[in-house]
């Protein structure tokens, strides 16, 4: 599912970047899989990348790689990721980072170790409502903020992209999608301090086609619910809810509030407007470009997005592949040591797990 996702976010990259970055190999132990992938890269890109069942023989047979891309699912990513640190490569890895604190501090200590780039893969933030959210808050608009609401609920019975995000052993669907709001609330509130709360499992069983178009079934034993209690570094609460349980009314909302005003956001990746509330009015959507100095996107997402957008309006699949696009971009980046990686390993560890001493 994400390897083939992230392809498509090179051929896009390709499209505004090119010339950059090079697809050398593909690799996954289903060879057929690997194959189709290659196929996907050749058409995009303009040449096909050799295919390797084996990670280890890829090494061998490449030497010349700089930086890897893991895509896997949670439960491999330490063993990989750290070979191929020791292995002199810059790592690119999907989140969340690990699935136990353990895990993903010996991912995080391989690549101080090293002296190599170990980034995540935090899409959302490259989400240019998002970029203008943030600018909203630094340009003060809402004043300070103090409390932060998210609420994510829906998805009851069926399977949530693949069955394993249902898996305890590949650390559940909670860690695997709901971490996109606990990285966003830290990049809009700063660093989480304490966190109190509950998980629940509800439905102990779903049904639903696999990412593959697969008719599957899975027992669930990871927890599809959650709500916490947060305060942060600077000194704002805040309340988080996940729930992938509800049978009927779904819901979703991130709103920041302020000591002069608050701010909606939309759904990450659906392109809808930023609101901003001040003195129980909601500001002219017009007047925000003025408002919000700071608000500019890079060269790379101006190409992908337009300049400074107030909204947008894509296909899932479109905006789904420039976001990465521009994630990876900011990891080609960092490998190329123009820039500083905007998610590193030890960020998403803290923000995954808790903090990390």
């Amino acid at each position: 599912m994400m390897g083939a996702r992230h392809v498509r976010g090179l051929g896009e990259l390709e499209r505004v970047w090119p010339g950059h970055v090079r697809l050398a190999a593909v690799c996954d132990r289903r060879l057929d899989l690997a194959e189709k992938v290659a196929a996907e890269a050749e058409e995009l890109l303009g040449a096909r990348p050799a295919v390797y069942g084996d990670l280890a023989q890829a090494l061998r047979e490449r030497p010349g790689l700089q930086a890897a891309d893991i895509v896997t699912d949670p439960r491999s990513h330490d063993d990989m990721v750290v070979g191929l640190l020791e292995a002199g490569l810059d790592v690119l890895c999907e989140k969340p980072l690990a699935i136990t604190v353990p895990r993903g501090l010996r991912m995080v200590e391989a690549a101080e170790r090293t002296g190599r780039v170990l980034a995540t893969a935090e899409n959302n933030r490259h989400d240019p409502m998002n970029r203008l959210a943030k600018a909203c808050i630094k340009d003060g608009l809402i004043g300070h903020p103090t409390f932060a609401l998210q609420l994510a609920i829906g998805s009851a019975f069926t399977i949530i992209g693949t069955a394993w995000r249902h898996k305890l052993a590949a650390g559940g669907v909670l860690l695997d999608v709901g971490i996109h709001a606990a990285y966003m609330l830290e990049s809009l509130m700063g660093p989480v301090e304490t966190v109190a709360g509950e998980a629940q499992l509800v439905h102990f069983a779903r049904a639903g086609k696999e990412y593959d178009g697969t008719e599957v079934t899975v027992n669930v034993d990871a927890e599809d619910a959650c709500t916490a209690a947060l305060t942060f570094a600077g000194g704002a609460q805040g309340h988080l809810t996940l729930s992938f349980a509800s049978p009927g009314q779904t819901q979703s909302q991130r709103t920041i509030f302020g000591t002069a005003g608050t701010l909606a956001l939309p759904g990450d990746r659906t392109g809808a407007p930023v609101v901003v509330y001040r003195e129980s009015k909601q500001l002219p959507g017009d007047s925000l470009p003025e408002l919000v100095p700071s608000y500019h996107l890079n060269d790379v997402e101006t190409k992908l997005f337009g300049e400074r957008p107030m909204e947008y309006s894509f296909h899932f699949t479109e905006t789904d592949r420039k976001l990465l696009a521009a994630e990876l971009h900011s990891f080609a980046r960092a490998v190329r040591r123009e820039a500083q990686q905007e998610a590193d390993g030890r960020q998403q560890l803290a923000v995954g797990l808790g903090e990390v001493e």
